[in-house]
């Protein structure tokens, strides 16, 4: 039943049934009674969608996340599902704000951000992969503004919906991959790259907690500087100078190609079972290449895509949403990355 059916049978306007459907306005109690009695009889719940298109309300919501750049192009996949979301919502007043700082220097964070004025956006998508600053920030926020956080979480802070991978799940099932790949003798390291990020503390621990009580037990090495290639560099020839017989790395993010690419190029030397994230195109050329053996991904892309449609649904439709959407840990390998249905159009 529409609103002008519920008004036609009632005898009054239209312009009266919505005083009554939005509780604004002067209607008479037996009016208001004879229209709450139709609703309830017809069992008529209110359109958003439709309303919000009558009113023609514009919403904006900031995205906060790493310059797109960063993580050998792991964050400008996550930016093409926030830019297809907010496409498809277009029509409906949705338009969004990006804010990207560098997330290897913790000044960029506080100096993109310094500005920000929340009364200018319905909302905020945020990666919080700087955790003392995105706290620093959240905290600031008028209480109740609806935040959605993708790729990481903060602890002791509850945003509207967490979206993202169980991290230390995830370090588990590296951990055994690895250890089928490899050689079984080890030594075994961990190349951390992000020193205080909650969800790469996380994927160290679940791996660490595979091998508890092995022989093997991993070892952590800190390469912070990954992105930098002759630092990088430098360290792949340092860590094979202090382990020239290792059996196995795992790379913590999605910067696992200039790694692989070092460490199985020494001529003469068995291979180096390697495991790392993400579906970034230099990492779809080592792995067909073999120099990466398995690739974990996270579809960063459709983490981006529902964070904004999780905000669009809270905050225009009125409607609850998940307070986690954990998103499974694909396996890859080089004998299925043709099941994988974007990843030509990821290598361009």
């Amino acid at each position: 039943m529409t609103v002008r059916e519920i008004a036609e049978r009632a005898g009054v306007s239209i312009g009266t049934v919505d005083r009554v459907l939005h509780g604004r306005g002067r209607v008479s109690p037996e009016t208001k009674e004879r229209i709450l009695a139709i609703i309830k009889e017809s069992g008529y719940t209110p359109n958003p969608i439709a309303r919000h298109l009558k009113l023609n309300k514009k919403h904006i919501f900031a995205v906060v996340m790493p310059a797109l750049d960063e993580d050998s192009g792991y964050w400008r996949i996550a930016c093409a599902g926030i830019n297809k979301a907010q496409k498809e919502l277009a029509a409906f007043g949705v338009g969004i704000h990006r804010f990207e700082f560098n997330r290897y220097n913790q000044q960029s964070f506080s100096r993109i951000l310094a500005g920000f004025d929340p009364s200018r956006y319905s909302g905020l998508l945020m990666a919080p992969v700087i955790p003392g600053e995105s706290r620093s920030f959240l905290q600031k926020l008028p209480e109740g503004f609806p935040v959605v956080f993708f790729d990481a979480q903060l602890p002791a802070f509850s945003p509207l919906t967490r979206i993202g991978q169980n991290a230390f799940r995830s370090g588990l099932l590296a951990g055994r991959l690895l250890e089928a790949f490899s050689r079984r003798t080890g030594p075994y390291v961990i190349v951390s790259t992000h020193g205080e990020d909650f969800h790469i503390q996380k994927r160290i621990e679940g791996f660490q907690a595979y091998f508890a009580g092995s022989s093997h037990a991993p070892v952590v090495r800190e390469c912070f500087d990954i992105e930098h290639r002759e630092r990088r560099e430098s360290f792949v020839r340092q860590l094979l100078a202090e382990f020239p017989f290792i059996d196995g790395i795992f790379v913590t993010n999605a910067s696992v190609h200039g790694i692989a690419a070092q460490a199985n190029s020494r001529a003469g030397s068995p291979h180096v079972a390697i495991v790392g994230y993400d579906l970034v195109p230099d990492n779809v050329r080592q792995l067909e290449a073999g120099t990466i053996d398995c690739i974990l991904s996270q579809r960063q892309d459709y983490q981006g895509y529902q964070g904004l449609y999780q905000l669009y649904r809270k905050v225009v439709l009125g409607q609850e949403v998940e307070a986690e959407i954990e998103m499974p840990i694909d396996v890859y390998l080089k004998e299925n990355l043709p099941a994988y249905s974007t990843i030509n159009a990821r290598k361009t």
